[in-house]
């Protein structure tokens, strides 16, 4: 059986749903995770700082949204540096600044990332860590043959270091120690609204006036 929504209802769903898209627009479009269990992510000491390093490494690139669903065999490499010393926070060590790109292809660029200023945490007891970029004022770009990115007003990446070997620690200069480690990851954006979205927003509140109105209407009727 089919029921129709009242006027008042109606106005409610176009209201309510434009307003999800724009509080709640966070997608996660992308994942990776290693094919084999080879530590494929090197971290080294250059003396005036860290370098991460990833060479044609075999991983699974998973695409959630925003073009063909599904897993697909890729290859990662990546570059990025930093020079800033590590700080100790008592739980964790914690290293900003570093900049670089990762990119994940196998005849098409599945994903490109540029991104600066993103930060190193590294866990007390030195077997794990992370790289993220989850701070607006930080630019990161993606680009993409497959996957069509919407404009996005705020991009954000998590990568999850495990396995550290030998366990990370704090060289005499400063900066981390050199350390091999495997990788896996995850890629997300808030979507600027789509111009449909705003016109359902608008036609929303031109609905809930006219309900209020009739509504309105309605009661002075009964009363006089």
């Amino acid at each position: 059986m089919i029921k129709f929504l009242t006027g008042a209802a109606v106005a409610s769903v176009f209201l309510a749903a434009p307003v999800l898209a724009v509080e709640n627009a966070t997608v996660t479009f992308a994942q990776f995770t290693q094919q084999n269990s080879s530590k494929i992510a090197q971290y080294d000491n250059t003396g005036s700082g860290n370098t991460l390093s990833i060479f044609n490494a075999p991983v699974n690139f998973v695409i959630t949204a925003f073009g063909p669903l599904g897993v697909y065999a890729s290859t990662l490499s990546m570059t990025a540096s930093s020079s800033a010393q590590i700080t100790n926070l008592g739980l964790q060590f914690e290293q900003i600044g570093w900049n670089g790109t990762m990119q994940f292809g196998n005849g098409d660029n599945y994903l490109t990332v540029d991104f600066t200023n993103a930060t190193f945490s590294f866990d007390g007891t030195g077997g794990s860590a992370s790289l993220i970029s989850t701070d607006p004022s930080s630019p990161i770009s993606y680009t993409s043959n497959v996957l069509g990115l919407p404009a996005f007003n705020f991009k954000n990446f998590s990568l999850a270091f495990s396995g550290l070997n030998p366990p990370f620690s704090v060289a005499a200069n400063g900066y981390g120690s050199d350390f091999d480690a495997n990788v896996a990851g995850s890629f997300a954006g808030s979507a600027v609204p789509e111009p449909a979205a705003w016109a359902m927003l608008i036609a929303g509140f031109g609905l809930t006036g006219a309900a209020m109105r009739r509504r309105q209407a309605r009661m002075t009727t009964v009363f006089n």
